[in-house]
């Protein structure tokens, strides 16, 4: 008779626990920032993300261009010789992208080569034709490279981690805060047209 006791008052236990837990939560508030605000939500990122996201399901996506920014390239002083002739070597090609909130990012660069130019200039090319140009600069103390031009996925600070004749480009500056990667590798030879 005790042992059923102690099993009914088990049971009854485990039932209460088990259902508290499966109540229903209620959904958090979305809160949507203030019109005109400067950025999302107080936050210092690439994008807002204001919808609701469950612990199992993927990450939301957001295929939009990050915001611009202003870079003051003025600021810089000159390009050391060394720099100037290793980012003149040839041609660079943006091959690969990441970015942890868009998947489909890499389709915003992989078509795009860069060649650099002496007088901190360069040129953006999409099947061998220079479709922009821009400026560019290299903040050596912080090895972060300066690229103003009108390519919303371009024009930023990028922080520079480099071997060889590749390097990685890391959208993670005090400006740069899309926390996007970039494989840019150096070709001797022209970008191939494709057309």
């Amino acid at each position: 008779m005790k042992l059923n006791l102690t099993l009914a008052v088990l049971i009854l236990l485990l039932g209460y626990v088990t259902c508290r837990n499966l109540r229903k939560e209620e959904p958090v508030p979305v809160v949507q920032p203030e019109e005109g605000a400067s950025s999302y939500g107080g936050y210092r990122s690439s994008h807002g993300i204001y919808e609701s996201n469950p612990d199992t399901a993927p990450p939301i996506q957001n295929s939009a261009p990050p915001r611009r920014v202003h870079v003051p390239i003025e600021n810089l002083p000159p390009a050391s010789a060394s720099r100037k002739a290793y980012l003149n070597t040839g041609w660079w090609h943006l091959n690969m992208a990441y970015q942890p909130n868009d998947s489909t990012i890499h389709k915003n660069y992989q078509p795009k080569w860069l060649k650099f130019h002496e007088d901190q200039t360069f040129d953006v090319l999409i099947d061998g034709k220079v479709v922009e140009t821009g400026k560019w600069g290299w903040d050596d103390p912080k090895n972060e490279i300066y690229l103003v031009c009108q390519d919303p996925y371009l024009n930023n600070t990028w922080s520079i981690q480099d071997k060889g004749f590749v390097m990685i480009w890391k959208g993670n500056t005090a400006i740069n805060v899309t926390g996007t990667q970039v494989r840019v590798v150096s070709n001797k030879t022209p970008p191939p047209v494709t057309n």
